[in-house]
């Protein structure tokens, strides 16, 4: 069985969804081939899979232009859409030829528009799955009589099903749509992974785009604070110790033994404190369209406390940190698997059962 998976590289959260399902079809289907259609970088995607897959780099969607992490570009991001969407219908001539040649059964997309079209061309099943789409995402940023939006809408409109995760956007544009539970990478390995110098821990982490600037010497005020932070310099704050994140050691790797995770809104990132029990001390994204969904589910379901961007560019994080730890909420239990059930739904379509 040959599957083809479209994986959207703006950021790492639509890699996380994947990869855990990818595993579980690879372990139930352990002869099918995977083309992976992903613009990340190479080690980023294998470290997360415990396979071979084959891998074409281009990109599959535009995403959203990040100023950094958590602030968005919207002028940019509209300019890019458009000018991506004016080439699309060669785009997918080209994904059609690629999957013909690939000999693919089945396309699996998060949540590039190109997948579902190709497919359809090729009377092959798309399966999408994600939390969010481009077009609802810009939906909140164009007109509704946008031609970007028009053309969004129908490339979606041609996915035969759409799982979707905890947290997810209301997608509606998609007219087969299925819950399924939570998706999530889990921690490997049962020792700690850094040395303890302060009573409480925070890792500091954001996910694949640029980390936003804040005042690291203002760190060294947090006495009973040791705070874990990807690439810090060797001048940091006696507090502060630098940590790096390669195929041996992932950020959820870390989580279990961090009391604290300082974070954006993401599915990634909650999903991972969610499977680990960790809670988190996040910033404001109100500039990003799902950004009110995950504030929800972090303000009423999540123990977490927020802070502005102000706050975290200053390094004034100590009333966010103590007030995650000390929150009350905890965790809803996760009573099933959303990869193992992802991967039994798409490989029941295939097979036609369903």
């Amino acid at each position: 069985m040959n599957i083809a998976v479209y994986i959207s590289g703006h950021g790492f959260g639509h890699l996380a969804q994947m990869a855990p399902v990818l595993e579980q079809i690879h372990q139930k289907q352990p002869d099918s081939l995977f083309l992976v259609r992903c613009a990340l970088d190479r080690d980023e995607i294998q470290a997360r899979l415990g396979f071979e897959v084959e891998l074409e780099q281009s990109p599959v969607d535009v995403g959203v232009v990040q100023k950094t992490a958590i602030e968005e570009d919207r002028e940019a991001s509209v300019a890019g859409i458009r000018g991506w969407l004016e080439t699309i219908d060669d785009q997918i001539i080209r994904e059609i030829d690629l999957l013909r040649t690939f000999h693919a059964d089945l396309v699996i997309s998060d949540i590039s528009p190109l997948a579902f079209p190709a497919a359809r061309a090729l009377g092959i099943p798309g399966i999408g799955l994600a939390t969010l789409d481009w077009y609802t995402i810009y939906s909140h940023w164009l007109e509704a009589i946008d031609p970007a939006l028009e053309r969004l809408k129908q490339a979606y409109q041609q996915c035969d099903l759409l799982l979707t995760p905890p947290m997810a956007m209301d997608m509606q544009v998609f007219p087969q749509r299925k819950e399924i539970p939570l998706i999530a990478a889990v921690p490997v390995g049962m020792e700690r992974p850094f040395k303890m110098k302060r009573p409480k821990t925070a890792l500091v982490v954001f996910g694949g785009s640029n980390q936003p600037a804040f005042d690291m010497q203002a760190l060294s005020i947090m006495n009973d604070w040791q705070f874990l932070i990807p690439g810090a310099p060797a001048d940091a704050p006696d507090n502060v110790c630098s940590i790096a994140f390669g195929p041996d050691l992932s950020a959820v790797d870390v989580m279990p033994f961090a009391d604290v995770v300082v974070c954006k809104p993401g599915y990634g990132i909650l999903s991972e404190c969610w499977t680990t029990g960790t809670p988190m001390a996040w910033v404001e994204r109100p500039d990003f369209p799902e950004y009110p969904v995950l504030k929800v589910w972090l303000e009423e379901k999540f123990p977490s406390f927020g802070m502005s961007r102000i706050d975290f560019a200053k390094g004034n994080w100590l009333e966010a940190l103590e007030g995650a730890i000390s929150h009350t909420r905890r965790f809803p239990v996760l009573s099933a698997d959303g990869a193992v059930s992802a991967a039994e739904i798409i490989l029941s379509r295939l097979e036609g059962k369903e």
